[in-house]
């Protein structure tokens, strides 16, 4: 029997919808979504960590898959992606906190007055001539400066101590996320177009709005990896070989330490270069110690050199955003926000550009389209 709606009696449904069903089915829609958002909120960064290293490979995926199936591409190019970037990366990280852990340590039984380091400091001519000139116009005494700079020394010396340490206890769950991304790889290859049909579909942009936006942000996921890497690793190399030719120790630490800074923008490994120098003039090796401000100065050309050749267009974000980007993501999500924070920043970037365009269409254009 049916009503005269024309509904089925029998099931109590209805064909008619109604204001409240939509808005029940919004509402499970949002339940739903804020539902799998709180599952997934740990795994969330490895997964956007994944998604942007398969967009790095996608072009060598497209080539490959002409070549041979899909599933072997996809598994070939993250065992690729695994073998020759992730476990590198991640061991070279607990190598740099394991290694500097076990260095910081020494800070901590620095007395007071700040150790030889410091004596060494205070008796070269350049600052003995500027301290006595600011005691003329500042009341402080040179022995308590020495003291405040231990005090600030050893302050420093347990901060880094329990980072590094904290870096050490999150091993576990650091293997988890690498396995996230690297299942994350893989599927995102294989399911690529799907997944770039399915956000053209439920994209707020318009269809022409919504290309731009996915080029632009495989065009910044591609630049910011690729120029993060060959300048870091360019970076390394220089300093690594003025390094050995000096016979300084620790290569591998010192070397680890410029590599993982060149991916901070802006700011780059001129900080420990500068402070690698500093200690060794320090030391009284005043001719390592000028080779090693020079290497410092080559770095920081080098740097400005490479990135310019990959940064180009909408990936070349103005250096002040992407600094606060990766800084604000390294504090908020650990390392990976160093390569996701300036993605984010170049997609809002992006996001903000098409919004203005399409404000400064006239409207007589619109209504052509």
């Amino acid at each position: 029997m049916f009503s005269a709606q024309g509904g089925d009696m029998t099931t109590g449904k209805s064909d008619a919808k109604t204001p409240f069903s939509d808005l029940g089915i919004k509402l499970f829609v949002l339940a739903a979504t804020v539902l799998f958002l709180y599952i997934a909120y740990p795994l969330i960064f490895p997964l956007a960590m994944g998604a942007v290293l398969a967009v790095l490979v996608h072009p060598m995926y497209r080539k490959l898959e002409k070549k041979m199936p899909v599933f072997a591409a996809s598994w070939l190019l993250t065992l690729g992606v695994t073998l020759l970037f992730l476990i590198p990366f991640t061991l070279l990280i607990f190598f740099i906190a394991k290694t500097g852990f076990q260095q910081v340590q020494a800070w901590r039984d620095l007395p007071r007055s700040g150790g030889g380091l410091m004596e060494s400091l205070m008796g070269m001519p350049a600052v003995h001539d500027f301290i006595e000139r600011s005691s003329r116009w500042f009341p402080i005494e040179r022995q308590d400066l020495l003291d405040s700079i231990g005090d600030l020394v050893r302050t420093t010396g347990l901060k880094l101590a329990d980072i590094m340490a904290g870096v050490m206890t999150k091993l576990p769950a650091t293997f988890m996320a690498m396995a996230v991304i690297v299942v994350s790889i893989y599927f995102f290859l294989v399911e690529g177009k799907r997944l770039v049909e399915l956000a053209k579909r439920g994209s707020v942009f318009s269809p022409a709005q919504t290309d731009h936006l996915l080029k632009w942000t495989g065009g910044v996921c591609r630049s910011v990896i690729l120029a993060s890497l060959v300048s870091g690793l360019a970076q390394a190399s220089v300093e690594v070989l003025f390094l050995l030719i000096l016979s300084i120790p620790n290569v591998a630490l010192i070397a680890g330490l410029v590599f993982v800074a060149s991916f901070v923008p802006l700011v780059g490994s001129a900080p420990v270069t500068l402070i690698v120098a500093l200690q060794v003039l320090l030391s009284g090796r005043a001719e390592a110690g000028v080779a090693l401000l020079f290497a410092a100065l080559v770095i920081i050309i080098l740097d400005n050199l490479i990135r310019p050749l990959f940064l180009k267009g909408s990936a070349n974000l103005h250096p002040l955003l992407g600094f606060v980007a990766a800084f604000g993501g390294l504090q908020t999500i650990g390392m990976l926000g160093v390569f996701l924070g300036p993605i984010v920043a170049a997609v809002f970037v992006a996001t903000w550009q098409i919004l203005l365009v399409d404000k400064t269409v006239p409207a007589s254009s619109k209504a052509q389209k």
